[in-house]
């Protein structure tokens, strides 16, 4: 997000200085940092964040967005249900699978999380224990 903010204050910023540095003729100029300006404008607006929430009994899955405050879920299953919760990693980011058992059979969700730092990993990590663990207890009250 930070990125994108900077790529739009240098794209301001070369705007009004190329006039005077570069022979550039101003309607190719203007287009350039209008175009440039307006993917980057695009691409703030499209960012989102994943936050994934888990309680005794619930999962929860929940997109928002780095300007609001609203969270919208995406997901809510009870943990029992929930039969397996791995992280993939695609190209560019990570993939964030998890497998539910429902009654038409079991179901899988895919999430992109984007990059993880190493701390974040360790987080999925241990709420992929946190499951295990609580359908192992699930099983045995069963």
């Amino acid at each position: 997000m930070y990125g994108f903010l900077f790529l739009i204050l240098l794209d301001l910023v070369f705007l009004t200085f190329a006039d005077r540095v570069f022979k550039i003729d101003d309607m190719v100029l203007y287009c350039s940092c209008a175009i440039i300006f307006a993917l980057a404008l695009w691409r703030l607006i499209t960012i989102k964040f994943i936050s994934v929430e888990v309680s005794e009994h619930i999962i929860s899955v929940k997109y928002g967005h780095p300007f609001s405050q609203i969270c919208k879920p995406v997901l809510e299953v009870p943990l029992h249900k929930v039969i397996s919760l791995k992280t993939k990693k695609g190209i560019m980011n990570h993939v964030l699978l998890i497998g539910i058992n429902s009654r038409k059979g079991i179901r899988n969700f895919h999430y992109k999380i984007g990059s993880l730092s190493k701390s974040e990993a360790e987080k999925f990590t241990n709420i992929k224990e946190f499951i295990k663990s609580y359908s192992i207890k699930d099983n045995a009250l069963y």
